[in-house]
């Protein structure tokens, strides 16, 4: 096996023109290339590269892919061939690894770890309203506070009482062992071997992942002690990572698509009583910087942030780096500065949804220009100052990628200051040369790490080749190398028609996410479009209704979306170590088919959210409506099988169940309005 980051640093690094370059002669056309088709007799140029897509096409043959299906198809490599093909190609160490026993157990141990956590969050709410503790101390601290029973019920707040065995014991009950506890930071081992739960007498606040689950906990005390902290939080885990957890986002991920903007706060309670006032497009960093791993979580989103942190110097450091986190990562970035002595959750709590609006549409400060009010009051406005101010707003905007806006803001603050645009655009492109040099020194000290532990193993690369591909055009294979003799093969797929149809959906449509879409079995509001399918179809799953290798597959990414919210599935999907799963998913980007001018008003259609989640859930229901009709006839054999014995009225009565399923799922299918969770049984 080949580790995921590795295959993905080939992925990043590999360019479809550069790697068929190699073996066939490109001429430049527009923005791609086309060339002689080199799995058939060519006599014209039909095979097109596309840069853009970073995909080849032959139009005659239909031959083609990604640089990875390119290379196992003209090279007769397998997988893991293929992938250190690239890998020497452009200086990647590739190392096959076998699966250990211990990472054969690792799906299981998370599923008992969410188990863990999902008890822990039961036994913490129960705690909160029903001891007599948690109603005197927990409940009646949120309602102090002013937060409705609704709001406390939504986020799932509780109480762990100060027994120093209850979640312990309760665990214990059901099943799990203490390892696991400790694991995710619910237990610890006193000094005389005791198991004492880690949050005793706090009020609780459950981390929930994108997709519901509970990965972590904060713990607010509720009383004074020496030398203990505030707030505790769960440790790092296999669930939890706090650099890439954001409170409340499973809650306002609806809103942050249809408010098209994410308010970022600090701490729990600013989010609870800014989502009761009202604004619901609002997630905290819970108390730490915003970080990369955020940022790139909330551009699934939106690309408009408005940060608002308390007004204390803590609070407005913590905004000026989320400036330049923000900035770096794409994102456009207000700031509101609160009035003296507020945060979020005082201001929300004291003045009603309108003036709490009116006050953040009116005091929202472009993120670069907050950045400069606030160094021009701390080193003033003579001409030292207006250097060090200049060299730290250069800093931030060097993060912007986009040019445009980037010379716009260096003109608009050059301006201020009173220096020419250019001698600030100057200052700002050699930091960005600099931030890319030391890239490249990065990348060269690893490599030649890694050749010094090839050369230690008995391996025999060249450094020089390796650190000449990072900043010239990487140089191919040795010429005398011998060609596996293992083909890539081409599958026949094992998906049934339905799931055909719902695979497109993931290929190209996997991680655009539908706000409109509600599940109140599973409390989902809003999900992708790899999460709508995967609720909408548990009960065909259930039914053993889906092909293995699409049950398979599908629960596949809904773990690595949880892992990685911002996943690129179409990458994910065409660079699989699975050969059904990479070919399949190769074929149908291959051969996605232009639309014809008379169908461009379907293709806008379709852009259209509303239209295209009716046409995503009829797609589903045509696949259960397809079930319904196969029991019919496995049912009408049954009756013709047993005419005159005791069980006729039992399968008649189940044949007009069916019948009459079928006749709600043909109506629904016949509608142009289709409403979701369309149980087969």
């Amino acid at each position: 096996m080949i580790e995921r980051k590795v295959i993905d640093q080939v992925i990043e690094r590999a360019e479809i023109a550069d790697v068929v370059g190699d073996f066939v002669t490109l001429h430049k056309r527009g923005q791609d290339f086309v060339g002689l088709c080199p799995f058939h007799d060519d006599t014209r140029p039909s095979f097109h590269v596309s840069v853009s897509k970073n995909l080849c096409k032959c139009f005659a043959c239909g031959e083609g892919g990604t640089p990875l299906t390119f290379i196992m198809k003209h090279e007769n490599l397998s997988f893991p061939e293929a992938i250190k093909y690239l890998g020497r190609k452009y200086g990647i160490e590739v190392k096959e690894k076998e699966l250990t026993e211990e990472e054969l157990k690792q799906r299981e141990e998370r599923d008992l770890l969410l188990l863990a956590n999902s008890t822990a969050r039961d036994a913490y709410v129960e705690a909160l309203h029903e001891g007599s503790e948690g109603r005197l101390i927990g409940l009646s601290y949120f309602r102090e506070r002013g937060l409705t029973d609704e709001t406390i019920k939504q986020f799932e707040l509780g109480y762990s009482p100060s027994n120093a065995t209850y979640l312990f014991e309760r665990a214990k009950k059901e099943g799990l062992e203490p390892d696991i506890l400790e694991k995710v930071g619910l237990v610890y081992k006193s000094r005389n071997g005791q198991w004492i739960d880690r949050y005793r007498e706090r009020i609780i606040f459950p981390i929930h992942s994108l997709s519901g689950n509970v990965v972590g906990f904060g713990g607010r005390i509720m009383k004074k002690l020496e030398n203990v902290g505030k707030y505790i939080n769960s440790p790092a885990s296999a669930l939890y990572d706090k650099s890439n957890e954001l409170y409340g986002l499973y809650f306002a991920k609806r809103e942050l698509s249809k408010q098209d903007r994410c308010i970022i706060v600090e701490g729990y309670m600013d989010v609870l009583w800014m989502h009761q006032r009202g604004i619901q497009n609002v997630i905290a960093t819970s108390g730490t910087a915003l970080t990369p791993q955020q940022a790139l979580l909330i551009k699934r989103y939106t690309l408009n942030v408005t940060l608002i942190f308390d007004s204390d110097n803590a609070g407005i450091n913590a905004a000026l780096k989320g400036l330049d986190i923000c900035l770096e990562k794409g994102l456009s970035v207000q700031v509101v500065v609160l009035p003296e002595g507020e945060d979020p959750d005082s201001f929300a709590r004291t003045n009603d949804l309108e003036t709490v609006q009116e006050y953040i549409k009116e005091h929202s400060i472009d993120g670069i220009s907050f950045k400069k009010m606030k160094l021009e009051e701390q080193y003033g406005t003579g001409t030292q100052a207006k250097t060090q101010i200049l060299g730290e707003i250069a800093e931030t905007i060097a993060y912007i990628d986009d040019p445009i806006p980037r010379e716009l803001y260096a003109v608009d603050i050059a301006q201020q200051i009173g220096i020419t645009p250019q001698l600030l655009g100057q200052r700002i492109e050699e930091i960005r040369s600099e931030r890319k040099e030391e890239v490249y020194r990065a990348r060269a000290r690893q490599l030649r790490r890694e050749e010094r532990t090839q050369q230690d193993e008995g391996e025999t690369t060249s450094s020089k080749n390796q650190l000449q591909n990072i900043a010239t055009k990487p140089v191919i294979a040795p010429k005398g190398r011998v060609k596996s003799t293992v083909k890539a093969p081409k599958l026949n797929h094992p998906f049934n028609k339905y799931e055909v149809t719902l695979l497109r959906y993931l290929v190209f449509n996997g991680m655009r996410f539908i706000s409109s879409y509600t599940n109140p079995a599973h409390s989902v509001n809003g999900a992708t479009v790899t999460e709508v399918i995967f609720y909408e179809i548990l009960d065909l799953r259930t039914e053993g209704v889906l092909t293995p290798h699409f049950a398979s597959i599908l629960q596949e990414i809904i773990e690595q979306i949880e892992v990685n919210p911002s996943l690129n599935l179409l990458e994910y999907l065409t660079w699989h170590e699975d050969d059904t799963i990479r070919y399949f998913a190769t074929e149908l980007v291959t051969n996605e088919q232009r639309l014809s001018p008379l169908h461009k008003e379907f293709e806008a259609e379709q852009n259209e959210e509303t239209i295209f989640s009716r046409h995503l859930l009829k797609d589903i229901l045509a696949y259960k409506y397809a079930y319904i009709e196969g029991q019919i006839r496995k049912v009408l054999q049954k009756i013709k099988e047993n005419s005159g014995s005791e069980d006729i009225n039992q399968l008649l009565e189940e044949m007009a169940n069916l019948n009459k399923i079928k006749s709600e799922m043909g109506e629904m299918l016949g509608d142009r309005i289709l409403s979701p969770n369309s149980k087969i049984n």
